[in-house]
């Protein structure tokens, strides 16, 4: 989804795609059926090894790991399927593919690895191969959560809302607890409307993982768009507190301040959304627009300026927000 509005927050559905988790994401050597050699038994001690890398999140161990399973035997394809698991976290996406697709040429009924495909298809923006991807892993293992939940985030992303919340609800079903699908729930309801069902969803998430910063960050943009501003707020402050380093969070909360009128934390907010992604054009508009209130024209205009150079789409959006702005200032006596 897309922001439709620089002067409001919205949810990108694509901002919360997570793995289910670190166990799922690595297939298991009794995952694959194939014939056991003494170069097989090599490779899979490699990758036990390369899984216990894996859960502790050290991707590059985990990846040398694997490195040597490939050698040991390269036509295991749970080895080729691990590495691109690792690759995937260090959002290596193109590699991650190759791999994936080393796996299923190897065995072409490795569900595991269609979905896990489809999952770095959805991250490259290739909605159509994520769909089919996780289409195929439905037909071999239609109980496998995994295979549900990126066939909804591909038809999210596709606006394909509705079903979107069809295929989290098999999801949701098959593995009550995993919160990141309830949080994706939880966006597609916000998308059409349901924010008590946005809001519920992702307050269930957050009972199942309270440090997902990330549902923090969304049930506070529903519950602003409801008019529960203190409630946005806290949730937007939990989210930061978790992580800092979340620019979403620290732009929710500062067009929170803009909206309440306190222009100086909106600024020193937005300020830091661009210290963390320079490259956010809504960033620069939104503090231009609280320094123009302000009376801090020149800087304002500077802002705007860097907003259209990063994104010259939003030239006639700004320029509306200006006047929009300036009117306001006319109206209020605060700012020429």
């Amino acid at each position: 989804m897309k922001r439709t509005s620089i002067l409001t927050s919205f949810i990108i559905f694509q901002s919360i795609l997570c793995w289910l988790s670190p166990a799922t994401a690595v297939a298991q050597p009794t995952a694959v059926a194939q014939p056991l050699t003494s170069r097989s038994d090599t490779a899979i001690s490699y990758i036990e090894r390369g899984n216990v890398m894996f859960a502790r999140r050290e991707w590059e161990r985990a990846i040398a790991d694997f490195d040597l399973a490939i050698a040991s035997d390269p036509n295991l394809a749970y080895g080729y399927n691990s590495r691109g698991a690792a690759r995937w976290r260090l959002k290596d996406y193109e590699r991650a593919v190759a791999d994936f697709d080393r796996a299923i040429q190897l065995d072409p009924r490795f569900a595991e690895a269609y979905v896990n495909r489809g999952k770095a298809r959805y991250q490259l923006g290739d909605l159509d191969g994520a769909m089919s991807d996780s289409s195929r892993s439905i037909e071999l293992d239609p109980k496998r959560a995994s295979g549900w939940y990126v066939h909804g985030l591909a038809r999210g992303g596709k606006g394909d809302y509705g079903g979107a919340i069809a295929d989290l609800d098999r999801a949701a079903k098959l593995n009550p607890r995993e919160a990141e699908i309830f949080s994706n729930r939880g966006v597609a309801r916000l998308n059409l409307g349901d924010l008590d069902g946005a809001i519920s969803d992702h307050t269930r998430a957050i009972k199942l993982n309270s440090d997902f910063f990330m549902a923090w960050n969304e049930r506070g943009v529903a519950r602003r768009m409801k008019g529960d501003f203190d409630g946005a707020l806290a949730d937007y402050n939990q989210a930061i507190k978790l992580n800092p380093r979340f620019a979403d969070a620290w732009f929710n909360r500062a067009t929170y301040w803009k909206v309440k009128g306190d222009l100086k934390q909106a600024d020193a907010d937005f300020t830091r959304v661009i210290e963390l992604n320079p490259h956010m054009a809504n960033a620069y508009a939104q503090r231009g627009l609280a320094r123009l209130l302000n009376g801090r024209d020149v800087e304002a205009e500077q802002d705007f300026a860097r907003c259209l150079t990063l994104n010259n789409n939003m030239k006639q959006t700004l320029a509306r927000l200006i006047e929009e702005a300036k009117q306001q200032s006319a109206q209020s006596g605060s700012v020429r």
